[in-house]
């Protein structure tokens, strides 16, 4: 049966599609059976992405939540464990809590940043699983991990229980949730599908160099808030040790105490980039920055052990010159993303819109930093928002501008004038001058070269005419000099006849004698007798005063002759007996 079954047919191969090519189109049957299997694929890889991430960022978390059940000294419990693991899963999601009534808003951003990371690397798997298009696949994932995490968080705070010295209000752990995963979700798909085309050729030439600046002068000041964190803790570590005996005085609380400002660290470096740029931080009343300094009751915590308590001196007023720095390092990545452009208002243009977009993110990294703190002595906890954004326009923003208006790279850069009114007018007019010299030199040069075309053609016409004169003058005297031939050689043939035809008056007619006669008249018209040798040279003679024979004319004539046939019988007669025909 060829090896194949009747009872199974053959299966048909797939051809795996790809982003260029589409599928083949498959028989209805098939297409029956398939379609509700990618369905419940699609849904599936959307599912396990959602819940992994919940799941893995949960787990993260659970080794916090021992070390803080095993530090509170009420015993070591799995229950316990995985119920202290609620709130920090919460907390990570930027949601506000509750902490035996009094509001807790100054939350950690160590385990956000992680919860990030890991919402980011779930929504690149699940698009990547899925074919990884950006239109038609990331509405689904950033709906699934939204979906997820609001769900996940709205479950959370109703299942604590009443009297649970933690509590979490639902609708805002559904909006926290939402609106972290979202945005984590957001970055993952960008870094793994990258920016569409159409998009990206609807931004503003501007707009790429702004996101670099920005991201440039964002890394930079936290570079420089972390460095400032770092030498007031090494500057100020008698307190920082003090405020670990006083909080601490075990290991296990000691360990507590280090995990727990750990998971703070990224709000203490926001907290050194604010002193950096003048606004400062306050926690209650006590609040310091490089031109002042609060007194007020100090919050025995380790990061907070770095902020002075003394007026500072006046050399602390250069810190300002970091910030300086950091605005001509925008500038400078402004200028480098546009090289190529030597418009000055263009390279301002993106300056002063990457210094927006730097003040708008410390702005919301200040937001994120501070908040509520148990409303007590030490509550709230600020990092003045408000003075934030002016401080970081004016000492980023000044110098990028600066830094961006001169370009070295392009030397034809259009300098930024006060009157660019008149300067545009000029180059107009200018521009237009250029064209119409450049216009009436063509004009000038297409006339020259006609004119070199029509000489040029008149004098072929005429030397063609010439030519043809000359050719026509030639035909005519050719065939002047052939008809004159003509008439000659017919004048001579008709005498001949004549003169043979005579008779002679001295006797009878005498063929011999006739034929002599004939001889000799036409060996006096050609000049050479016919007996006569054509190599001898003796009987010839040569009339020096002669002008040339005209050979053309003789073979010509030589052709006639031998041509020739006789016409009457005297001439038959006479060439018989020429040839020695002794019979005739």
């Amino acid at each position: 049966m060829d090896g194949v079954s009747r009872t199974h047919p053959p299966r048909p191969r797939s051809v795996p599609a790809t982003p260029d090519a589409p599928d083949p189109a498959p028989d209805n049957h098939a297409a029956a059976g398939r379609n509700p299997g990618d369905g419940l694929d699609r849904l599936r890889v959307l599912l396990a992405s959602a819940m992994g991430t919940v799941l893995v960022s949960y787990g993260i978390l659970l080794p916090a939540a021992a070390l803080v059940v095993l530090t509170a000294g009420t015993g070591m419990s799995v229950d316990g464990v995985f119920a202290t693991a609620i709130p920090l899963w919460l907390a990570a999601h930027q949601i506000p809590l509750t902490v035996v009534g009094a509001p807790l808003s100054v939350l950690p951003l160590l385990p956000t940043l992680v919860l990030v990371l890991v919402v980011a690397a779930g929504a690149r798997w699940s698009v990547r699983r899925l074919g990884g298009r950006l239109r038609t696949d990331a509405g689904a994932v950033l709906a699934a991990q939204a979906g997820a995490h609001a769900a996940v968080a709205v479950l959370a705070s109703a299942l604590l229980p009443a009297a649970a010295p933690v509590s979490v209000a639902p609708w805002a752990a559904m909006v926290g949730a939402g609106v972290v995963a979202t945005l984590a979700a957001g970055l993952g798909l960008l870094r793994q599908c990258g920016v569409p085309t159409e998009w990206r050729s609807r931004l503003p030439r501007w707009a790429p160099p702004a996101l670099h600046g920005a991201a440039a002068g964002l890394l930079a000041l936290l570079a420089a808030g972390a460095a400032v964190l770092a030498v007031g803790m090494v500057l100020r570590a008698g307190e920082v040790e003090a405020t670990f005996a006083t909080l601490a005085p075990g290991f296990g609380s000691t360990l507590g105490v280090f995990v727990l400002a750990t998971a703070y660290l990224p709000n203490a470096v926001v907290a050194g980039a604010s002193w950096l740029l003048g606004p400062g931080v306050s926690v209650g009343a006590a609040a310091a920055s490089p031109f002042t300094v609060a007194a007020g009751p100090r919050m025995p915590f380790p990061l907070l052990a770095a902020l002075p308590d003394t007026p500072p001196p006046a050399w602390v007023l250069g810190v300002l010159l970091v910030p300086l720095a950091v605005g001509a390092v925008v500038g400078a990545a402004c200028r480098r993303a546009l090289a190529d452009v030597p418009d000055v208002r263009l390279r301002l243009r993106a300056t002063a819109a990457a210094a927006v977009l730097v003040a708008v993110g410390m702005v919301v990294a200040a937001l994120l930093a501070g908040g509520r703190l148990a409303a007590g002595q030490f509550d709230p906890v600020r990092l003045r928002p408000e003075l934030l954004l002016p401080a970081v326009l004016l000492w980023v923003g000044g110098p990028a501008l600066l830094v961006a208006t001169f370009q070295r790279s392009v030397p034809g850069a259009v300098a930024l004038v006060e009157e660019p009114e008149f300067e545009e007018i000029e180059d107009a007019d200018a521009e237009v001058d250029a064209e119409a010299d450049a216009d009436a030199d063509a004009d000038a040069d297409a006339e020259v070269d006609a004119e070199a075309d029509a000489e040029a053609d008149a004098d072929a016409e005429a030397e063609a005419d010439a030519d043809a004169e000359v050719d026509a003058e030639a035909d005519a005297e050719v065939d002047a000099e052939a008809d004159e031939t003509d008439e000659r050689d017919s004048d001579e043939r008709d005498s001949d006849v004549d003169d043979a035809a005579e008779p002679d008056e001295s006797g009878p007619d005498d063929p011999a004698r006739t034929v002599t006669a004939a001889r000799g008249r036409r060996e006096d018209r050609e000049g050479v007798p016919d007996d006569a040798d054509p190599n001898d040279d003796a009987g010839t003679v040569i009339d020096i005063d002669a002008p040339g024979p005209d050979v053309g004319a003789g073979e010509q004539r030589d052709g006639d002759a031998a041509a020739r046939k006789p016409q009457t019988v005297a001439e038959l007669v006479a060439q018989r007996e020429a040839d020695g025909d002794a019979d005739w």
